[in-house]
């Protein structure tokens, strides 16, 4: 596996080599380590991480470009030392490498993209100017040369397969980045002070300043804001001239589940003028059906007709204080029926939005690829 990442940050990765080592495979991931500070090989789970210079800083676009080429050629070489009999990539920005190996191994192996999210049509890239014509175009690019080459392309939501297929994808096969929901456990608040959470990188700050805004508004409600990202410091200075907003930094993978524990309904609202996220199944909307709590999320994206179906919410326009007001109105004046729609989501996450059941979906394809049949997305 490659990751441009440091994989210890990256539950994705470190789930699905988890899932894979207790399948029987042999399990190697060449990360990226930006900080230079972790020890070059750890052994985890029944599998081996190695880590790969050289020293870069997160989010510094093609300030990082001589960086990125150092990495792919150092991860390709150590690929093709290791003679393996399939390659993953995670992540568009791995795919480079990937491609270079098919080239350049003895044996070609099998090739899985697993795509996390739409990078071209993500915040990873810039989407306007002449920095983002150059930068999308080159995404695309790159996009088109990997999936007509993948053997299996992995996308972690329904709503974005259309989006690899028509790009050229043989198959595609949908791994939610799903809970394991024996660490959430359903939430059983009787407080009298209605908390809405984030939980989170803190990317889109017109979104977060709104959900602020119109806390402000609602004398019984309160919200959480917790994690790190962009917006981090914007959020908490705005959180500083607020009432009824507690506003916190990075927190470990570990403490997430208890945070939740603190709420009443969870968050989800990003950017909805990128493909992206319009399309995107959050993390944090799945962590809030693990815990029975109530979602709200952004009007017109994948995500809002999925909760709007299942009974698991309420879809806001995060672009209007208003609406978002009346929505926090609405479940904090009805709990009961708050609550009905958590239940609703904890069921779903128990039945088949669980990485128990997804997991089997990837280890079931990496069966069919090694064995050479075809690859079965049932």
């Amino acid at each position: 596996m490659f990751t441009s990442a440091t994989a210890l940050t990256d539950p994705r990765v470190l789930k699905e080599a988890d899932a894979l080592s207790e399948a029987g495979h042999d399990v190697i991931v060449l990360a990226w380590d930006r900080t230079a500070e972790v020890s070059r090989t750890i052994q985890m789970n029944g599998w081996r991480l190695e880590n790969l210079g050289p020293r870069a800083t997160h989010g510094a676009g093609v300030r990082n470009t001589g960086r990125y080429l150092t990495y792919w050629r150092d991860a390709a070489r150590r690929a093709i030392e290791l003679e393996p009999d399939a390659i993953h990539c995670h992540n568009l920005d791995s795919a480079p490498i990937a491609l270079r190996v098919m080239r350049r191994a003895r044996r070609r192996p099998v090739f899985v993209a697993d795509f996390h999210e739409i990078y071209r049509e993500s915040r990873a890239l810039p989407q306007r100017g002449i920095a983002g014509i150059l930068a999308r175009a080159a995404a695309r690019y790159l996009e088109r040369r990997s999936i007509l080459r993948a053997d299996l392309v992995i996308t972690v939501v329904e709503g974005q397969v259309y989006y690899y297929r028509d790009l050229g994808a043989r198959t595609v096969l949908v791994v939610e980045n799903a809970p394991d929901h024996r660490r959430y456990a359903p939430v059983e608040r009787h407080e009298p002070e209605f908390v809405v959470s984030f939980i989170g990188q803190k990317r889109w700050l017109p979104s977060l300043a709104n959900l602020m805004s119109a806390v402000q508004r609602l004398p019984g409600v309160r919200a959480l804001l917790v994690g790190g990202g962009p917006a981090e410091q914007q959020v908490a200075q705005m959180a500083a001239t607020m009432q009824r907003v507690d506003a916190r930094g990075s927190v470990e993978p570990a403490e997430i589940p208890a945070l939740y524990q603190c709420s009443d309904a969870v968050y989800c609202c990003y950017d909805a003028s990128l493909l992206n996220w319009r399309t995107s199944f959050p993390v944090k909307s799945m962590e809030a059906m693990a815990c029975a709590l109530p979602v709200i999320c952004t009007k017109g994206t994948w995500i809002a007709e999925y909760v709007e179906r299942n009974g698991l919410g309420i879809a806001v326009d995060d672009t209007d204080v208003a609406d978002i007001e009346r929505a926090l109105a609405a479940l904090a004046s009805n709990r009961e029926a708050a609550r009905e729609m958590g239940r609703r989501g904890r069921a779903i996450v128990e039945r088949e939005l669980n990485w128990d059941v997804v997991s089997r979906r990837l280890v079931r394809a990496y069966a069919s690829l090694v064995g050479g049949a075809a690859v079965s997305v049932e």
